[in-house]
């Protein structure tokens, strides 16, 4: 018996219409798998864009450190550009300083630039960290470096030892210099070892450097009688009955009067304000920077030192004074007795805002620094120690340029 024909139909229908849905339900899933794709890839061309914008804001700011010596204070500490246009996408940078978020309050301290990119939904930051590269000032490995005039008076000589005698300006040599010296110029050359003229100019601290020592320093008073006289100074030992200072360092603020050092011995850093007065090192005294990053002694105002280096001696018998007391040790050496000699020098650096003059046979064994003009009129002796400039004092460098800090290139995660 045969079948009804409509059933047969019905079957083909069905078939039809199930074969239609998968077709229609794979074309779906191609279209949606296809989309998927699209989608995937604009994400993947944005996050490759947002990166790239991330990393070139940071690279601008390289070149913006390096182009401009004054981005300190030209700059702000946060953001320094903001969603600047690059390709398809938006870069942002921001400088910041870690230590306290000033930027133009030290030299010293280091940068941190952020990058932020953006392009669609995608962001992406990346951070590094600049670090200053601190050189020793070119003075520091000179005996004597002064930017005014240097005039040795007639007859007179100075014997500069294992560095040159230095200057940025003139050289006026009436007598002798055993030594080598560099100057601008010199006229007349006097008697001298190797001179040479023409010579650029070597920078020198500006007055924040005294300002700042001064700032840090414990105060001692000034003598009523103008002169500061068989005293001991040192980090634990202060003849005026204040406060010690653990690190040696005293200030000393004339208020306005010419002050008079002598027979003395200051194991330290002392500070002199005098500004357009006179401080004079009359010997023997025996002075010694007790920390080896500050210099020995640091004059704002006119400096003359008149030590008979070469003929006398700090002596405790002749004084009838103990220089060595506890508080401040001698080669680390205290005692109570009165049967010790000290050299009758300056041991360390010595920084003259003023001008200086240098008398009788007075020896500095170390370095001088003087902003103003030097005048030699005695048979002085400078014998240079190299460790001011290969351990310089601190605040006497220079930041030559900002450098990457090793491995800091990193993504930054909010």
């Amino acid at each position: 018996m045969t079948a009804p024909r409509g059933r047969d139909h019905g079957s083909v229908y069905l078939h039809v219409l199930v074969s239609s849905l998968l077709i229609t339900i794979i074309g779906l899933g191609a279209l949606s798998a296809v989309r998927l794709q699209t989608r995937s890839a604009r994400l993947a061309r944005q996050s490759a864009q947002a990166r790239n914008c991330a990393v070139s804001a940071v690279e601008l700011g390289l070149v913006l450190v390096k182009q401009n010596s004054t981005w300190r204070t030209a700059r702000p500490n946060g953001v320094w550009i903001s969603n600047k246009p690059l390709g398809d996408g938006l870069l942002t940078l921001a400088g910041v300083d870690p230590v306290d978020g000033v930027l133009s309050d030290s030299v010293y301290e280091p940068l941190v630039l952020t990058g932020t990119g953006t392009a669609g939904p995608a962001r992406h930051k990346t951070q590094v960290t600049l670090v200053p590269v601190v050189e020793p000032l070119a003075a520091l490995n000179t005996c004597l470096h002064a930017a005014g005039v240097i005039t040795i008076a007639v007859g007179k000589r100075i014997s500069v030892l294992y560095a040159p005698l230095s200057g940025n300006a003139q050289l006026v040599n009436n007598g002798t210099i055993d030594g080598s010296a560099e100057v601008l110029s010199a006229n007349p050359a006097g008697t001298h070892g190797p001179l040479t003229v023409g010579v650029p100019a070597k920078p020198l601290p500006d007055a924040s450097v005294i300002t700042k020592y001064a700032n840090k320093a414990t105060p001692i008073p000034f003598p009523v009688t103008g002169e500061i006289d068989k005293v001991v100074l040192g980090p634990g030992c202060n003849p005026w009955g204040g406060a010690t200072d653990p690190n040696g360092l005293y200030v000393l603020n004339t208020n306005n009067h010419d002050v008079k050092i002598k027979r003395s011995r200051i194991y330290g850093t002392l500070v002199i304000l005098a500004s357009g007065k006179t401080v004079t090192i009359e010997g023997p005294v025996c002075c010694q920077n007790y920390r080896s990053d500050f210099p020995a002694l640091i004059v704002q105002g006119k400096l003359v030192i008149n030590c008979a280096s070469f003929d006398t001696w700090l002596s405790e018998v002749t004084e009838g004074k103990n220089y060595n007391p506890v508080g401040a040790p001698y080669g680390g050496v205290c005692d109570d007795d009165q049967a010790d000699l000290y050299p009758n020098d300056i041991r360390g650096l010595v920084h003259v805002e003023g001008t200086l003059r240098l008398q009788n046979t007075s020896r500095v064994m170390g370095a001088v620094l003087c902003n103003g003009a030097v005048t030699i009129e005695g048979t002085n002796t400078i014998q240079h120690d190299s460790a001011l400039y290969t351990r310089p004092p601190d605040g006497y460098t220079f930041v030559d340029r900002m450098q990457i800090s090793p491995n800091s290139w990193q993504q930054v995660i909010d």
